[in-house]
C-alpha cells in the first residue's frame, strides 16, 4: 500500500512539474507590434536575434507580408507591445536624402573597410539614423570630425569625416535630426560621410538593416 501510495505521489509532482515548466515557458512569450518602417532586419537586429530564430516563432512571417500593427513573438526575450525600437519609429533610415555608395562595408584588399562611405556635395546635411545619445562628437585619428550615436542595446551609429558637427557629447536627437555636414576632414579624398553601424562595439554591415536597403 505505501509502494502505491508513494508511486501515486510521485507521478503527481511529475505532472505538477510538467505543468510549471509549460507555465513558465508560457510566460517567457513575450510580443512585439510592428511599425510603419520596420522589417524582418531591422526587428531581429533590435533584438539581438537572427531573422532565422524571428521566423521560426512566427512560421507565417515572409518579408513581403511584414505589416504595421502585427504581433511577432519575440523568442527567449522580456519585451511586451509597448516595448519601442531604437530610433522609435521602428527602424533606421540612411544619413543621407541622396544614396550614393562610393565604398562598401568589407575587406578592401588585406584591409577591412568598417563602414560604407556615402558621396555627396560639400556641406550637405547628414542626419541621425534613429534616436538616441551623442556620446562622441569631435576629432579622430583618420576619421576626422566624428560623432558616435547611442541608441540603445549595444546599437551605435558613426558618422565621419565631417565638415562641421552640429550636435554635442550628451545631447539627445531624434531620427532624421541633423547633426553634422558633410566634408572631407582625416583620411578623405573627396567628400562623402563614413557611416557605421557597431554592434556591442563590432562594426557590421549597415545596409540590411536600413529602410529600402
Amino acid at each position: 500500500m505505501w509502494k502505491k501510495l508513494a508511486l501515486v505521489i510521485l507521478v503527481l509532482t511529475i505532472s505538477a512539474c510538467a505543468t510549471y515548466r509549460a507555465d513558465v515557458e508560457k510566460s517567457r512569450k513575450r510580443y512585439y507590434i510592428v511599425k510603419e518602417s520596420d522589417n524582418i532586419n531591422s526587428i531581429a537586429f533590435a533584438f539581438e536575434i537572427t531573422t532565422s530564430q524571428l521566423q521560426l516563432a512566427n512560421p507565417w512571417l515572409k518579408s513581403s507580408a511584414i505589416k504595421p500593427g502585427q504581433r511577432l513573438i519575440i523568442p527567449g526575450n522580456v519585451f511586451d507591445d509597448t516595448t519601442v525600437m531604437p530610433g522609435q519609429s521602428g527602424g533606421f533610415v540612411w544619413p543621407l536624402d541622396t544614396v550614393d555608395v562610393s565604398s562598401r562595408f568589407g575587406y578592401r584588399g588585406r584591409r577591412k573597410h568598417n563602414g560604407i562611405d556615402l558621396r555627396a556635395p560639400s556641406g550637405t546635411a547628414i542626419v541621425a539614423s534613429a534616436a538616441g545619445k551623442v556620446v562622441f562628437s569631435g576629432r579622430r585619428n583618420g576619421y576626422g570630425l566624428m560623432v558616435v550615436i547611442d541608441h540603445g542595446g549595444g546599437i551605435k551609429t558613426v558618422y565621419a569625416h565631417n565638415q562641421r558637427n552640429i550636435v554635442q557629447i550628451g545631447e539627445r536627437v531624434d531620427q532624421g535630426q541633423v547633426i553634422a555636414r558633410v566634408g572631407r576632414s582625416g583620411n578623405a579624398t573627396g567628400y562623402h560621410v563614413h557611416f557605421e553601424f557597431r554592434k556591442q562595439g563590432k562594426a557590421v554591415n549597415p545596409v540590411p538593416y536600413l529602410d529600402a536597403g
